[in-house]
């Protein structure tokens, strides 16, 4: 199915498509995030609308609108024709649900430069629209050895924003201190870099290695993701007068200048699986590799970069107090003001487990690969369980 027009969507919403039109939808949008955006948007839209239709006459006030809510709101009320479809189409609502979640933060977490510099990672991945746009929310970086969280406000977003430029994929210019790109043979690979499979055996097939999983468990499709690889240039001459104007004593050696940094963002996989009524979504990728000029003293770069104007001095502070910086991989957590973090083990592996309004995430660090469990009910035991069977 091609991607569904405003009218289509709509029409869906107002449950004016047949129940095959419905179903062709519901499957599409599974791997389709344009189309899952926009719903969210219409469907928000439409809930908000009713919202104030049934208050009109009220004292009360509507609050504010919650497109997750709206979302399950709309997942849940769809009318239902027949008992057999009624249960198929909401399994397939709750993976494109759980799958437009881990879409986005795995877009994030393929984005997220490490090893130099951890406060450079946090930097550069501030500049993307994608982080931006949680202006309510926090942004914690997760670190997997210590379990501990660096967080940023919304405040502090505002203060990067005016000192880091805003660019498309390709190439980024950051104000004063040099650029970062994705080279042209990537840039391709990027625009067509998910390889999807609607079952088991299509993956097994193509030569997917896939998890080893209770019995109970039935894959429901797997997305794979290309590798690619992110450039970074920094121009010391540029980057330490702008720092002398600003009267910041640290300086960027000049050897720097022109020379090239390279991270190699790796290849992630991620499963669609249901056992009974629950949902899961699994993804697996190995940790990013940094390769930095010959020569180049790291701790000093470091330094220099924590001394930067546009970092958030509270994010400094908890920065400069990591000691084992060159061994620590951030993974960016996008958190609201409801969800709570608990310290858990995994398979023996420290890992961190969140429970959100509506769902639970799972991370961990095993074997040198990143690990990211979530589950379609909110129940963080099971969920807890069911990671300690994944091999």
């Amino acid at each position: 199915m091609k991607c569904a027009d405003t009218g289509f969507i709509q029409a869906f919403l107002d449950g004016e498509c047949s129940s095959k039109e419905s179903k062709q939808f519901l499957l599409h949008l599974e791997y389709c995030e344009t189309c899952r955006t926009q719903l969210n948007e219409l469907s928000a839209l439409d809930s908000w609308t009713r919202e104030k239709m049934e208050h009109a006459f009220s004292e009360t006030n509507g609050g504010k609108v919650n497109t997750e809510a709206a979302w399950q709101r709309f997942s849940q009320s769809i009318e239902k024709t027949t008992d057999t479809y009624a249960q198929e189409r909401q399994t397939i609502t709750n993976r494109a649900t759980m799958r437009r979640s881990w879409n986005q933060m795995n877009k994030q977490t393929k984005r997220w430069v490490t090893g130099a510099s951890a406060v450079a990672v946090l930097a550069v991945s501030l500049s993307f629209p994608q982080v931006q746009a949680a202006a309510n929310d926090f942004l914690s970086i997760f670190r997997m050895d210590k379990v501990e969280f660096v967080k940023v406000t919304q405040e502090d977003l505002r203060e990067v924003e005016q000192w880091i430029a805003n660019g498309n994929v390709g190439e980024m210019e950051l104000k004063g201190i040099g650029k970062i790109w994705i080279d042209e043979n990537d840039q391709e690979k990027l625009e067509q870099r998910n390889h999807y499979y609607n079952s088991k055996e299509a993956a097994v097939k193509a030569g997917v290695k896939l998890p080893e999983l209770p019995k109970d468990v039935t894959v429901d499709s797997v997305n794979v993701t290309s590798p690619y690889t992110m450039y970074m240039e920094i121009d010391a001459d540029r980057a330490n007068k702008l720092l002398a104007q600003l009267q910041v004593e640290a300086r960027f050696d000049e050897k720097l200048s022109g020379k090239r940094f390279s991270l190699k963002i790796p290849q992630m996989q991620n499963v669609w699986m249901t056992a009974g009524k629950e949902s899961y979504g699994y993804s697996v990728m190995d940790a990013p590799e940094l390769t930095a000029p010959e020569g180049v003293d790291l701790a000093q770069l470091r330094e220099t970069i924590l001394a930067l104007p546009f970092i958030p001095d509270q994010v400094k502070k908890q920065m400069i107090s990591i000691e084992d910086w060159q061994h620590t991989l951030p993974v960016p957590y996008m958190a609201d003001g409801e969800s709570k973090m608990k310290e858990v083990k995994v398979n023996g592996q420290k890992g961190m487990l969140i429970t959100g309004k509506y769902n639970v995430h799972l991370m961990w660090q095993q074997d040198g690969h990143i690990h990211m469990l979530e589950g379609s009910e909110k129940n963080p035991d099971g969920l807890l369980d069911f990671a300690n069977q994944l091999k």
